[in-house]
């Protein structure tokens, strides 16, 4: 059912591919409503990660309440919003969390993808709650994603997250989902983020999500203030030297192991071409013109790398968006934090919408596996 489920998707990122293109095109020479949209409804979380303190900054009290965040959406900069995340923080810690998605799904009429990430690790909680997200996307047509977050086998899970049977805990809302894609349509996976602590776990998380019949995307730890809160931490955890070497060798390997068309190699080869080269930016993003984020406090900023632009609390978050000076902010991260940007957010995305990146990445990652089938060893023969 998943992979028919994927084959639909992608159908309908096809016939939006003439407005993709003009789109595309068009932001080249003045601002145009976002596509992307990335919602952080609370840092609130139930874990206590190595390599993200969002958690540090959660406080309820400071989150905007349900009436706020469906004032907010009234505005009009949401009306061309195609692919939207929720995102924490941990998004089931909110007691109104299925509504949120509600919000989303019935205020932003162009709205085709929702995703979001969990922890998985208060079952009680998540189970039912993506239990009737699933169930309303289906009613609405909309393509639904969620990825449980696994960052190593048994205690390794437990030591990055700080929580006691983490990765037991997290299992058990991973179980739930497996059962109902039997009977509900939407896509199901787990996410990873490797960095210094669990980089030799790396192979051992690949090899039990194969072993469970699991999706995975590995992500590349990297810090960012307004996002996740930890800056603080790259002097600790920024891989440097054979770890950098290290984690470019398994994201390569990914890509010529892997099927060439699998939608994470994308992302993989951006990752092992960023670290081979400096941190040089070679694959396209669609929050350069197209995306935008929120906090939970109400915060508007353009991508990780942004700066506050304003806050929908108090304006209009289409007035915000467009105002000269948070055009003039965007165009200042566009010429300086874009070149060695290393964030992977909606990079998919950003391929359907630009197809000529997506084309070279193809020939780039068909020589990548052309060659290591050429110098791999020739099995003997009996």
């Amino acid at each position: 059912m998943a992979q028919v489920y994927a084959k639909s998707y992608l159908a309908k990122a096809a016939l939006s591919a003439p407005r993709d293109l003009i789109n595309s095109y068009v932001a080249r020479m003045k601002a145009i409503h976002p596509t992307v949209f990335i919602f952080h409804c609370t840092f609130v979380c139930d874990a206590r990660c190595e390599m993200c303190s969002n958690w540090k900054r959660g406080d309820r009290k400071a989150d905007m309440s349900l009436d706020e965040i469906s004032k907010a959406f009234d505005s009009p900069l949401w009306k061309h919003i195609e692919n939207a995340s929720l995102s924490g923080g941990e998004p089931t810690t909110r007691n109104d969390m299925v509504e949120i998605c509600g919000l989303m799904m019935d205020k932003f009429p162009r709205l085709r993808k929702l995703t979001l990430n969990t922890t998985g690790m208060t079952p009680h909680r998540a189970i039912p709650m993506l239990t009737k997200v699933v169930q309303m996307a289906n009613e609405k047509g909309i393509i639904f994603s969620t990825r449980v977050s696994i960052d190593g086998v048994g205690e390794m899970h437990n030591s990055v997250r700080n929580v006691k049977r983490g990765f037991d805990k997290a299992n058990e809302t991973i179980r739930a989902m497996k059962e109902l894609q039997k009977t509900h349509k939407f896509n199901f996976g787990i996410s990873t983020t490797i960095f210094s602590q669990n980089l030799d776990d790396a192979e051992n998380i690949l090899a039990w999500a194969r072993s469970e019949n699991l999706d995975i995307v590995f992500n590349m730890v990297r810090f960012t203030e307004a996002m996740l809160g930890n800056d603080e931490l790259s002097g600790s955890l920024k891989p440097i030297g054979r770890e950098e070497e290290r984690m470019r060798d398994f994201f390569l390997d990914r890509v010529r192991k892997d099927p060439i068309l699998d939608g994470q190699n994308f992302i993989y080869m951006h990752y092992a071409d960023m670290i081979s080269n400096g941190y040089h930016r070679l694959a396209p993003c669609p929050f350069m013109t197209q995306g935008i984020m929120l906090n939970p406090n109400g915060d508007l900023f353009f991508c990780e790398n942004s700066k506050v632009v304003g806050n929908v609390r108090d304006e209009d978050a289409e007035k915000v968006y467009f105002a000269a000076a948070s055009q003039e902010h965007r165009k200042h991260i566009r010429d300086h934090e874009c070149p060695t940007c290393l964030s992977p957010c909606q990079m998919n995305v950003a391929a359907i919408k630009q197809v000529a990146p997506y084309v070279r990445f193809l020939a780039k990652a068909g020589a990548a596996k052309a060659k290591h089938a050429m110098l791999a060893p020739t099995p003997a023969h009996p």
